[in-house]
Order: C-alpha cells, then sequence, then structure tokens
C-alpha cells in the first residue's frame, strides 16, 4: 500500500474554538499560514471525501474498508482526522490514539516518519480539547522523528502562542 501523504489544513484559532473546518488543499498550497496542519493517508477508502469536506461520507468509507484493504494505522489516522473535522472528541481521542499505538508497535509502519503523521494528528486532537501541553509533546515527537515542514510548522506556531499568552494558557 502507498503511504504518500495529502496534506490538509485545519481551521483553529489560538483560543481553539469547539468548530474546527478540515480545508482540501490539492496542490500543496497554504490556504492559511495561522492554520495547524494535519495529515491524511492516501489509498485509504474515503479519503477523498474527507479531503473535500464530506466527513460524514469519508467516515463511512473509511470505517467500512475490510481489513484486507486498509491497515489499521492508516484507518485510524485518517479516522482521528475526520472525527476531529467533525469535532468528534471522543472519537477522535479513540481513533488518534490508536494510530499511535499502531505507529509505536506494528511493523507494518515503514518508517519514523510514517510515524509522525500519528504524533502530529493526534496533538491537532489534543489543541482541540485545549490540552496545550499534551499537544506540545506530540508535536515535538512528530518533529523529532520528521523534519517536514509541516512537523515544524505546528510545532513552532504552537511554542509561540504559549511563550506570548499572559498566562502561559491558551
Amino acid at each position: 500500500m502507498n503511504k504518500n501523504i495529502i496534506t490538509g489544513l485545519i481551521s483553529a484559532t489560538l483560543l481553539l474554538t469547539a468548530s474546527a473546518s478540515v480545508m482540501a488543499d490539492n496542490q500543496g498550497q497554504q490556504i492559511s499560514s495561522n492554520a495547524y496542519k494535519m495529515v491524511l493517508v492516501e489509498d485509504v477508502p474515503g479519503v477523498d471525501a474527507l479531503q473535500t469536506g464530506h466527513v460524514e461520507e469519508g467516515l463511512t468509507a473509511t470505517l467500512a474498508a475490510s481489513k484486507y484493504t486498509v491497515d489499521d494505522y492508516s484507518r485510524n489516522v485518517n479516522l482521528c482526522a475526520g472525527y476531529v473535522q467533525m469535532s468528534d472528541m471522543e472519537k477522535a481521542q479513540k481513533a488518534c490514539s490508536a494510530a499511535v499505538k499502531s505507529a509505536r508497535s506494528l511493523v507494518a509502519v515503514p518508517s519514523m516518519s510514517v510515524r509522525a503523521y500519528a504524533y502530529n494528528n493526534r496533538g491537532i486532537m489534543k489543541l482541540m480539547n485545549h490540552d496545550n501541553l499534551g499537544a506540545l509533546a506530540d508535536f515535538k515527537r512528530a518533529a523529532k522523528v520528521d523534519n517536514s515542514s509541516i512537523y515544524k510548522h505546528n510545532l513552532e506556531r504552537l511554542e509561540a502562542a504559549l511563550n506570548t499568552a499572559k498566562t502561559g494558557i491558551l
């Protein structure tokens, strides 16, 4: 299975409103330099729908895919992003944590770079749940194993926000 990444953007203010939207960007262009970035794994049923904002359709297709067509890691990375987009934080937490657990333990996860996807998306979920320190830890893990601009951006953005906040809490 090809593990190419599609980047998407999640709109979130520093105060992290309860509703967030993921905006697809097929050409790799940034829609907003202030947005936190999430990742989706290609070749997973439902990825196109998730990317184009048809989240319920994307989640349904991803959940319906057999274990023969998609591995648990890839499924959970995409479910994490979809549930965050839907602001269903209970399901997002379960999917994000399952993706991280799979990334740590499965031989099928081909590289440390791929493991960064799970940490990054879980960090966004933690931000949406107002767990800034947990998000910071996940962004640091992602940036440590992969120096991609996606992970650096999220880490630098959150560090800057925490450093400029009067109380240190967003």
